[in-house]
């Protein structure tokens, strides 16, 4: 594994950075064809990614910085000095931002919702590939025959990151083709909110650690309260939906 792609000059380029930028490339292209494909307003959908992709930045730093908070409170410059990312801390964020930017507009928030379930699996897929080559978030030493030695150790580990990868690579199909044809507004992303963190809930005991609450670190008991909301919350939607009573409101104007 080796962290910097190539360097220009005393610049080095990072992986990380290169897979960071594609995730985002990606996400546009998904949002863009979605909202074409649902005969949404694309000007507006696309204000929505580039407000939602500054806010997921903020938010996956504050999700990072939130387990070890002590810490940083008595760092503060390494809020900025450190690196660090937290995908629930993004998602989060980009949910409360973007309730506020579709009420302005005067959007369904759960339809517009749907358009961002695919990207949850492609950004997983791009950013553990970048965890795994920068040799970070791996697992506990194992002797199975897939273990991998980063730089630096003498024993291999999970390689967790690729465990993630390729729980997201089986979820991505599924929410592509719920997000193309939901059977209701919000299918296609609670779904994928919840399987993403029912994954990440126990990917999570064979990644490294940071503080314990209980048995648990801070993300999972994230990734357990999302799902102990999203799963009553589908099984609810889906009944209704099968008595007929969720109906899709008219669709926004395309631009």
């Amino acid at each position: 594994m080796r962290p910097i792609a190539f360097s220009i000059g005393s610049l080095d380029i990072y992986w990380y950075g290169i897979l960071m930028a594609s995730t985002f490339v990606a996400a546009y292209c998904i949002v863009r064809y979605l909202a074409r494909h649902h005969k949404l307003n694309v000007s507006v959908i696309e204000d929505l990614f580039f407000v939602g992709a500054f806010t997921g930045l903020i938010g996956s730093r504050v999700g990072a910085i939130l387990p070890d908070l002590p810490y940083y409170i008595a760092n503060p410059v390494d809020i900025f000095a450190r690196g660090g990312m937290a995908s629930h801390g993004a998602i989060i964020a980009i949910m409360i931002v973007g309730h506020f930017y579709v009420r302005k507009h005067k959007l369904n928030y759960w339809q517009i919702s749907d358009l961002a379930a695919p990207i949850l699996p492609v950004g997983h897929i791009f950013i553990r590939l970048g965890n795994f080559l920068s040799g970070e978030l791996y697992g506990p030493p194992t002797d199975l025959p897939w273990g991998v030695t980063f730089p630096g150790m003498t024993q291999a580990v999970h390689p967790s990151q690729l465990y993630e990868v390729a729980a997201a690579l089986i979820i991505l199909p599924f929410a592509w083709k719920w997000a193309k044809k939901p059977r209701y507004h919000g299918y296609a992303f609670l779904r994928v909110l919840f399987l993403h963190s029912l994954v990440r809930f126990f990917l999570d005991f064979i990644r490294q650690h940071s503080a314990l609450y209980g048995p648990f670190v801070l993300t999972q008991l994230i990734a357990l309260a999302i799902c102990l909301i999203t799963l009553p919350i589908i099984i609810v939607l889906d009944r209704r939906h099968r008595n007929g009573k969720t109906k899709f409101p008219p669709a926004a104007s395309k631009s």
